[in-house]
């Protein structure tokens, strides 16, 4: 699946909407027609000995609102910037496992290990699981899938088997007879996968370990700090386009208080105190707003006749879209899925399974008849080495017709393969005898475990590489964007809040901080600049 290329961060300048640049344009023509044509007049209203004074202090009043709104705007576009980037660390004499030295790091790929792990233990087990996974890969539709890749399976493991109990036998036996075989196996092939891949929802039921998603996915974010940015990014874009602008809003309120302060108060010393203290305390504080508007409150409320909710909080529905393509086109691919089921600790589980489930379904137990009706209920192995073997199983009308083709007439047993090329024999005719269990002693059975264990050994290698060749079957299967989308909608709010909110709620110490410093400097340079 494909997630598309990630979007940047918002930009420090976007095109702003008509009205804001009407707006703009009628108050800087309004302010220049005040500084030039009705300047006398401003004079008397502003009780100011001269025009010139008098512009000039219109100038100094409305640069007080103006670089407020300009100065918050941009240090919080600043602040969120810094959450973000850089990716990597960019400066020197950095103190190890921190953040702390002559530069910086984002905090968001500072803290990629942390927001990884969060992800793993807060929603991965509550979104999906590694035995769901496994459950809903359909073993009759894998098959179908695969048709020709599990078709030539069976033939392969057929003859693997062969090669070790009886090639010339086999080579002699009619073509019905063959194809009779090959079709038996054919039918048997998705009921061994679908055993195996039983076996392997059960075990990871037990043993969370054998498929560890958790792992995938922290080594992923680990190693690609750039993909814990990016997904933060579009999961909250807007709530980001919204902070920005904010501090415009609260830095214009702002702004105008402390114009009225500085319009009552204009003397230096008391603008070269309240402007520094009220830079910082607003810069701080606007910080902390933007920050605590998006998340709180947790849980709508009416106020007033209005619904009040974080603003992030109420795009649940959206943000859960967004943040189930993400994982399921950049973390937990189709590819990804397979891989950890078919290699690794779990791939070595499958091929134990698959031997396994192969092996007991190629035993014969002691005293079967094989010559009895019924027989096409028995595994594909069974009619293999019975024919093989020289015995003749009854029961459909495949194998009817085939034993109807044989030649070779019932031998006793100590000569029904003919020579040691093609192994002992055991029972014969038609009829069957009292069947055969590889439990019984002789070389015949030894050269029926050895049989089994041959062709078991071809399934064992081919079944792990089918399931990765079946990539797009299994991300059908999963459906894994849907499923992590409905299910991310359904979370409660706290814990949604905590998919975004966690990875730099530790920080937001030094965002806010930042902005107060800030703010700080700005105001003490606009006292000067005012008492100046």
């Amino acid at each position: 699946a494909g997630g598309g290329p990630p979007k940047p961060s918002p930009p420090l300048f976007e095109r702003p909407p008509l009205c804001l640049v009407a707006f703009a344009l009628l108050l800087s023509t309004a302010v220049a027609l005040l500084c030039t044509v009705f300047r006398d007049a401003l004079a008397v209203v502003l009780r100011q000995p001269s025009g010139e004074a008098a512009a000039l202090l219109l100038l100094k009043l409305v640069s007080i609102p103006v670089v407020s709104v300009a100065f918050t705007y941009t240090h919080i576009w600043l602040a969120l910037w810094m959450t973000f980037k850089p990716v990597n660390f960019v400066g020197c004499l950095r103190i190890p496992r921190t953040n702390v030295g002559l530069g910086w790091q984002g905090i968001i790929p500072f803290k990629a290990v942390p927001f990884a792990l969060k992800a793993c233990d807060n929603l991965i087990p509550s979104l999906i699981s590694p035995q769901e996974c496994v459950g809903r890969v359909e073993a009759a539709g894998l098959v179908r899938e695969k048709a020709a890749e599990f078709d030539q399976l069976a033939a392969d493991a057929v003859d693997a088997a062969v090669a070790v109990a009886a090639p010339r036998l086999w080579g002699r036996s009619p073509r019905a007879a063959k194809q009779a075989v090959l079709e038996m196996a054919r039918v048997a092939t998705p009921q061994i996968v679908e055993a195996v891949l039983l076996d392997l929802r059960r075990e990871s039921l037990v043993d969370s370990t054998l498929f560890d998603i958790r792992g995938l996915v922290i080594d992923i974010l680990t190693n690609d700090p750039k993909l814990a940015v990016d997904t933060m990014i579009e999961m909250g874009r807007p709530e980001l386009q919204f902070i920005r602008n904010s501090g415009a809003l609260m830095g214009g309120a702002f702004g105008l208080v402390q114009l009225a302060i500085w319009a009552a108060w204009p003397q230096r010393a008391v603008a070269i105190f309240t402007m520094p203290v009220f830079g910082a305390v607003v810069s701080a504080l606007t910080n902390w707003l933007a920050l605590l508007i998006i998340f709180r409150p947790l849980h709508p409320h009416r106020f007033c006749g209005v619904t009040v909710q974080g603003i992030f909080l109420r795009r649940q529905a959206a943000v859960a879209r967004i943040y189930a393509r993400i994982i399921a086109s950049k973390v937990l691919t189709s590819e990804r899925l397979t891989h950890i089921i078919s290699r690794g600790r779990g791939g070595e589980r499958l091929r134990e399974l698959t031997r396994l489930r192969t092996m007991e379904a190629t035993e014969v137990p002691s005293g079967a008849d094989l010559g009895k009706p019924g027989t096409e209920a028995w595994s594909w192995w069974l009619v293999l080495f019975a024919r093989t073997l020289g015995l003749a199983p009854r029961g459909t009308a495949a194998a009817d017709a085939a034993v109807a083709e044989l030649t070779p007439p019932p031998t006793p047993a100590s000569s029904v393969c003919g020579d040691d090329e093609d192994g002992g024999g055991s029972g014969g005719g038609e009829s069957g005898g009292g069947g055969y269990s590889s439990s019984g002693g002789g070389a015949t059975a030894q050269l029926w475990d050895q049989a089994r264990a041959a062709a078991s050994e071809v399934v064992v290698e081919r079944i792990p590489a089918l399931l990765e060749e079946s990539v797009e079957y299994v991300e059908r299967c999963m459906d894994l964007s849907e499923t992590l989308a409905d299910r991310i909608a359904a979370l409660p709010p706290d814990v949604f809040e905590n998919m975004l909110h966690s990875c730099f709620q530790e920080d937001e110490w030094m965002l806010i901080t930042l902005g107060g410093v800030l703010g700080f400097l700005i105001g003490l340079a606009q006292a000067f600049a005012l008492g100046a």
